[in-house]
């Protein structure tokens, strides 16, 4: 089968490989969609911690199970799934909350197993027993059904804030994460929803989508936009959807009395100078929250919410190209020339 496969930092190849072969418990899963998100973009030009090489990238994964092996009955041959890529052990004391995601020994496509870049993909059976298998419904196309597992990390960053009715959101960047956030928060009730974005191009498609108000975060100071269009109560959430310190500190500043953060994006800690006003945490009574990835549960409540129409990201995929073509789509991640690149 071809696979795309990286060898070492900057070093991908467009390849033949052996399809892996179904051994009793595991699934293999003829792709029909695969993201490609900055994390993929991360590992090609930097590497990333849980990368293991050599390695078939790609975990927003969407296909058709083309063989089962012996003893699963969680779907058949011919089914249209989605693959959920963190792979739990099941038995240590974060599986056993539920919090799978934040397993011990959790395993993930894409980074300690070959993932979705290729013609096929294999899921391990321990991700199959822990059911990170999800139907799609017939309605939803492969590439609108790639992108459950990036709205899954949104959904798990959202029950962390608690995002609900009326809430004022701020969101740092327009990126995929950026809308997908946008989205979840507009259909679970947000009162306004308030866009900073530093990139002219995706401010102004940003400008005809879910965001209430967008601030150009070169032009204009965001903590002193935000709290003129909340009347100086600031905002209820904040939810940085970019790698910047400076969205970071911004985001405590604006945030209002009880309000919470959501630390979603890991940050480029090298860039600049570090400084936060702590003491806002303090006087403020704010909440800190992290979210990290996402469980099989969160791929669930995705696709219920894309198969029910509540979310919609078809106008999010505005270039889908073929395998031969993946280092330039992690070239165009990296320029930020997309909003969602799919490979098909």
């Amino acid at each position: 089968m071809k696979a795309v496969l990286l060898e070492g930092i900057k070093n991908i190849k467009v390849t033949d490989v052996p399809i892996p072969e179904c051994a009793p418990g595991q699934v293999l899963v003829k792709v029909g969609a695969c993201g490609i998100c900055r994390t993929d973009m991360k590992a090609y030009y930097h590497g990333q911690r849980d990368l293991q090489l050599p390695r078939i990238l790609g975990h927003e994964i969407a296909g058709t199970v083309l063989e089962v092996g012996r003893g699963v009955t969680q779907v058949k041959t011919g089914d249209r799934i989605q693959v959920a890529p963190g792979l739990p052990c099941g038995c240590c004391r974060f599986c056993l909350k539920g919090w799978h995601h934040m397993c011990d020994s959790v395993q993930i496509m894409g980074f300690h197993y070959d993932g979705g870049f290729a013609e096929y993909v294999l899921v391990p059976a321990n991700g199959v027993n822990h059911g990170v298998l999800n139907k799609i419904p017939d309605h939803l196309s492969f590439q609108e059904a790639a992108l459950t597992e990036p709205l899954a990390c949104s959904v798990n960053m959202q029950d962390a804030v608690r995002v609900g009715l009326g809430d004022i959101v701020v969101i740092f960047g327009a990126g995929p994460l950026g809308l997908l956030n946008a989205k979840l928060a507009k259909a679970r009730g947000a009162g306004e929803i308030i866009l900073i974005e530093i990139n002219e191009a995706r401010l102004d498609a940003a400008a005809k989508k879910e965001f209430d108000r967008c601030v150009n975060g070169l032009r204009d100071n965001p903590v002193k936009q935000v709290l003129e269009i909340t009347g100086g109560s600031g905002a209820d959430v904040v939810i940085p959807c970019c790698p910047s310190p400076a969205a970071f500190y911004d985001g405590l500043a604006v945030l209002g009395k009880r309000g919470r953060f959501g630390f979603f994006s890991g940050l480029l800690m090298d860039s600049q100078p570090f400084r936060v006003d702590y003491n806002l945490i303090h006087y403020r009574e704010l909440s800190v929250h992290g979210a990290y990835g996402c469980s099989a549960e969160h791929n669930r409540t995705a696709m219920e919410l894309l198969g029910n129409g509540v979310i919609k990201v078809k106008d999010m995929i505005t270039r889908s190209i073929p395998l031969d073509e993946v280092l330039s789509g992690l070239k165009m991640v990296a320029a930020m020339q997309e909003t969602k690149i799919v490979i098909i």
